[in-house]
């Protein structure tokens, strides 16, 4: 096998896994620019419909076209306002380069006079938004949800693949095996290989109780067999999910967008009344949109509008995104959905496809991901009792993974050619390659980060980027871990590790038992987790930092601005007991016992000298958390959040009763916590985080509060940046951390600069607290002193913050924040400002 493969697997790297592509006939393709006759400029957003269908697109603003089309016709129509339409012959089949010229006409309606020259647009008399706003206005009216119940059938597939197959062929005998698996994107017009094809069948119901999903059959083939197939749903939802265009924002990508119908649509979008076109047998008027800046999150597109009653019924939606969109990777978007009239009046969708045409890297090909869906079987009456009676919002049917291919041949549609049975011969055949073999084998020890140990492994080893690590107590450190999986149980789990420091000359070790009360599908922590667990360890135990989204560990995170010391050895037994609902309720209910052992650096000695080795805390804690729509990535040991849209409330209770069980101080703690993103439609977004803390009872300074600090030059959230460990502490306090994400405001209308696609961050983070007199070691003799050269320091009557801006987006994966301590900048010290880093990957 000759194909190119190391291309494939650079690819399957960068994505860890995805899904396939489809259909193929004889495709016409064509590239077009469409110019004014007189001034050769090119005319935006003209309207080019192929003859005799109701297919077409909308030049950008440079008035360049792409199209490529199965359809049989010989001729497109190009309309602009202000132009006289022109028909112009193609060639089916074929490629075609067509530079077309418009004769400008001059055409006045009514405030709007498009002529030669830059366009003179106005909102004001102008009849395509006082449509648009009509149909608003009736969006509501037709909407089938409105009714108590309403259900329908859906198939979906979700495909990935790789484009531009014509550019890695170089042999013959290439051709042959590769014509066998490949399908045609219908963006480019070129062929693309399938690396992984997802299909689902499913039956959903909306009613006044909310909506319920039972899955009835599911299939998946492709490089991502080996990753778990939940967590790649999640993120593929979120990534191309079902969108509504009569909603204020569009859900595409991580991002929101502006819909068409949105309440800021009309100053957001340009809108065009074009021409009327025949769509399934109904006269529509052709409503064309595009946005008046072509950087933002906004769609250009047309919405067909039946004109044969006054319901203002919307036929079919066909959008996709300019040429200039502040959104990386992507080099073409189609999305097109058509709708049906029910006898009750009610819009019924019945095709929801979208394809997007994506390059990562210049040498690496084009990535080509198609997102099919169909709907039948709608009904309005109430569903036979029982039928949807579960817990939560879905539900996977037992049979689902074992449909026979008669249940899917009723579902399928009949133009659906590349399936699962034919990846599954896709993939029989690559991995009939030894290196192909083992290459797959290694990204998806990179994606897992663990080690199986067999072919059906039962236990793996991992975490793999914790292996070596380093901190000022501990010198280099060495640590080995593993977990076991669901091959040796569904219900019983165990995990730990072995670490050792070649400074301290220590050995380190942690232990866990977990019983899942219900049978899990792939790892112990997935949702929803009811199990009881037992853990026993060993280690450092870092005061006031403690990272929140990865192991302490973390190789990345060794260097640092600051000596890293203030650490203590705990020895920590914990039992367990959690809880969650399909609601995202949970609680947690635990007990532990912790021994708190001195070092050098962190001592515990009382005012008169006398000090002691270790001291004893043992009690009870709860948890309450509630994050109703919370979606994650789930990690073997972290749940990473796929968005932050969710609210997420949180309420902590610790009691340490003194005496019980060798108990030094009771210990009373409080955490009420408060976490959201809001969204201000395509103009950004802020992450928004709150928490209030108290100790209500006398304490060693260990378990006080202790704000989170960050030492490494890594941006992490829910931490400081320019704080020291220790240089402040509470026992009551109030933080915050603040995070608007601009999305390319400012920058997407800086000439030249908005070319680079830069996004602005702006941050606050701040903390306001104090310490009572109970809990001073300078006024009571009967806590442990504050180690001396820590310089811990009481706040006084204004918080500590730290404000930083930022770019984010450079070169797509990088963002720089500069930071600035706004108070307490005349601790010793204190770093007043500094700059910080973060890679991470977003569209």
């Amino acid at each position: 096998m000759r194909l190119k493969l190391r291309h494939i697997m650079c690819l399957m790297v960068l994505l860890a896994g995805a899904l396939s592509a489809l259909a193929q006939q004889a495709v016409t393709q064509i590239t077009g620019l469409v110019r004014d006759s007189l001034s050769h400029e090119g005319v935006s957003y003209a309207t080019i419909t192929l003859v005799g269908t109701d297919e077409g697109t909308i030049a950008n603003e440079k008035g360049g076209f792409t199209i490529n089309s199965r359809a049989a016709f010989s001729k497109l129509r190009v309309t602009a306002m202000g132009y006289t339409p022109r028909e112009v012959s193609v060639k089916a089949g074929q490629g075609n380069v067509l530079l077309i010229d418009l004769l400008p006409s001059g055409v006045e309606l009514g405030e709007v006079v498009v002529r030669k020259g830059k366009e003179k647009y106005s909102k004001k008399n102008n009849p395509a938004v006082e449509m648009i706003k009509k149909l608003r206005q009736r969006r509501d009216d037709n909407d089938p949800k409105r009714f108590p119940n309403y259900g329908y059938s859906q198939y979906e597939r979700m495909l990935l693949g790789f484009g531009n197959l014509d550019d890695l062929i170089k042999k013959p005998e290439d051709e042959k095996w590769v014509e066998q698996y490949a399908d045609t994107s219908l963006l480019t017009g070129k062929r693309v290989l399938p690396i992984s094809i997802k299909e689902t069948v499913a039956r959903d119901w909306f009613s006044d109780e909310g909506h319920k999903q039972v899955i009835l059959g599911t299939k998946s083939a492709g490089i991502d067999e080996h990753i778990d197939q939940e967590n790649i749903k999640k993120v593929l939802d979120d990534f191309m999910g079902e969108i509504d265009i009569f909603q204020n924002d569009v859900t595409l990508m991580t991002n929101r967008f502006v819909s068409p119908l949105s309440r800021i649509a009309v100053d957001f979008y340009k809108f065009y009344l074009n021409d009327t076109v025949m769509v399934d047998g109904e006269r529509c008027a052709v409503l064309s949109f595009v946005p008046f800046t072509p950087q933002t999150f906004g769609f250009l597109g047309r919405l067909y509008v039946s004109l044969e009653d006054s319901t203002m019924f919307i036929k079919r939606v066909s959008m996709g995104v300019p040429h200039d969109i502040n959104l990386n990777y992507v080099e073409q978007m189609s999305i097109v959905q058509d709708f049906e009239r029910s006898p009750n009046g009610s819009r019924l969708k019945v095709r929801d496809n979208v394809e997007i045409s994506m390059k990562l890297l210049s040498n690496l090909p084009e990535v080509f991901a198609r997102r099919e869906t169909s709907y039948r079987d709608h009904n309005f009456e109430r569903p036979e009792v029982g039928v949807f009676n579960f817990k939560g919002e879905k539900q996977v049917e037992n049979s689902a993974a074992f449909m026979p291919d008669e249940f899917w041949q009723e579902y399928r549609p009949a133009d659906v050619r590349t399936t699962t049975a034919t990846m599954q011969g896709f993939m029989k055949r690559l991995r009939g390659s030894k290196w192909f073999y083992w290459a797959e084998q290694v990204v998806v020890v990179l994606v897992n980060g663990y080690i199986p140990t067999a072919k059906v492994s039962k236990f793996d080893i991992g975490p793999l980027n914790t292996i070596i690590s380093g901190n000022s107590l501990e010198g280099v450190r060495l640590r080995l871990g593993g977990m076991t999986n669901v091959n040796l149980s569904r219900h019983w789990f165990a995990r730990g590790y072995v670490a050792y420091g070649t400074r301290d000359k220590k050995f380190k070790y942690m232990g866990s038992l977990e019983y899942s009360f219900t049978p899990k599908k792939a790892m112990d922590q997935e949702f929803p987790i009811h199990s009881l667990r037992l853990t026993h360890r060993y280690d450092v135990d870092k005061l006031a930092q403690h990272y929140l989204y990865t192991n302490q560990d973390n190789v990345f995170l060794t260097l640092k601005r600051h000596k890293d010391v203030r650490m203590q050895y705990l020895r920590t037994t914990r039992l367990e007991y959690r809880h969650e609902w399909y609601n995202h309720f949970s609680i947690a209910l635990g007990f532990e016992h912790n021994i708190h052992e001195a070092t050098k650096y962190v001592p515990f000695i009382y005012s008169d000298g006398n000090a002691c080795n270790r001291y004893t805390q043992a009690g009870f804690t709860a948890q309450l958390r509630f994050a109703p729509g919370e979606t994650f990535y789930q990690t073997r040991s972290y749940r990473i959040p796929i968005n932050m849209d969710a609210p997420i409330i949180t309420l902590n209770q610790t009691y340490m009763p003194k005496g019980f069980m060798g108990s030094l101080h009771e210990v009373n703690k409080t955490e009420l916590g408060l976490q959201k993103r809001i969204w201000f439609s395509a103009f950004g977004y802020a992450d928004v985080i709150i928490k209030g803390e108290k100790v209500w009872s006398k304490v060693a300074y260990p378990d006080l509060l202790l704000p989170n600090v960050n030492l490494s030059y890594t941006i992490q959230p829910e931490s400081f940046a320019l704080m020291k460990p220790m240089e402040f502490i509470n026992d009551q306090a109030l933080s915050w951390d603040l995070t608007y994400w601009g999305n390319g405001i400012l920058m997407n209308r800086l000439p030249l600069i908005k070319k680079l696609r830069l996004r602005e961050v702006i941050s606050m983070r701040g903390i306001w607290g104090s310490l009572s007199d109970k809990n001073d070691p300078t006024k009571n003799d009967d806590v442990f002193l504050f180690p001396a050269d820590a310089l811990c320091q009481k706040m006084g009557n204004q918080p500590y913050m730290e404000a930083g801006v930022g770019l984010d987006n450079i070169l797509t994966i990088l963002r720089v924040d500069y930071i600035w301590r706004l108070s307490y900048r005349d601790h010793a010290g204190a770093d007043r400002h500094g700059i910080r880093v973060q890679l991470h990957f977003n569209f």
